[in-house]
C-alpha cells in the first residue's frame, strides 16, 4: 500500500481543525459575569446598631446576592452569620452582634446560597468578594476599666509588697572574726 502524501494528510487534518475551532468558539461566546463589589455605609460600625450594605456587580445592583458575616476571622472562636439576601436595589441591613474584626463575604445569588445553620455551616463555593470591617462598642465598656484596675493593682501592689518585705526584714549580722568574702 503506498504511503499517503503530505497533501492528503493535510486535507484530512483541515476539517478536524475547523470543527475544533468552531467548538472552542462556541464555548467562549458567553462573556464573564461582572465582579461583585461590597460597600458599607460605615467602615467602623457600632455593635447592635444596623448598618446598610450595598452589593453591586459592574456598577448595577446585585439583587439576591448572598452576604455572610464571619466574626473574629482566623481565630479559634470564629462563627458565621448568614445575612438576608440583597433586595432589588442590592441593599441589605446588618446589625453586628459582637465587637471586633468581621469579614463580610458576598456571593452571587444562587451560588451556594445561605447555609442551613448560620452559626455552624459555612456557605459553599469561594466568595466573590470580601470586606473586613472593625465593629466597635457603642460606648465605654465598664468591664474593661475593672479589668485594667485589677491588673494594675496586682502589678503595682505586688511590687510594693515585695519592696516592703525587702526593706523591713531583719538587718544582716556580719561576723567580726571572719575575713571578707571575695
Amino acid at each position: 500500500m503506498p504511503a499517503p502524501s503530505l497533501r492528503t494528510a493535510l486535507a484530512g487534518l483541515l476539517p478536524a481543525l475547523l470543527v475544533a475551532a468552531a467548538a472552542g468558539a462556541a464555548g467562549t461566546a458567553e462573556p464573564p459575569a461582572p465582579a461583585l463589589e461590597l460597600a458599607i455605609a460605615d467602615e467602623r460600625p457600632l455593635r447592635a446598631e444596623p448598618v446598610r450594605i450595598t452589593v453591586t456587580a459592574g456598577g448595577a445592583p446585585a439583587a439576591g446576592a448572598v452576604v455572610e458575616a464571619i466574626y473574629r476571622p482566623n481565630s479559634s472562636t470564629t462563627y458565621r452569620e448568614a445575612l438576608p439576601p440583597a433586595d432589588s436595589s442590592g441593599t441589605l441591613f446588618w446589625t453586628p452582634r459582637d465587637a471586633g474584626p468581621v469579614t463580610l463575604e458576598a456571593r452571587p445569588g444562587g451560588a451556594g446560597g445561605p447555609p442551613t445553620a448560620p452559626e455552624t455551616a459555612p456557605a459553599t463555593g469561594p466568595p466573590a468578594t470580601s470586606l473586613v470591617v472593625a465593629v466597635r462598642y457603642p460606648g465605654f465598656p465598664p468591664s474593661g476599666l475593672a479589668i485594667m484596675l485589677l491588673a494594675g493593682g496586682l502589678l503595682f501592689g505586688g511590687a510594693v509588697v515585695g519592696f516592703v518585705m525587702l526593706l523591713s526584714g531583719p538587718r544582716a549580722v556580719v561576723p567580726t572574726g571572719e575575713p571578707p568574702s571575695t
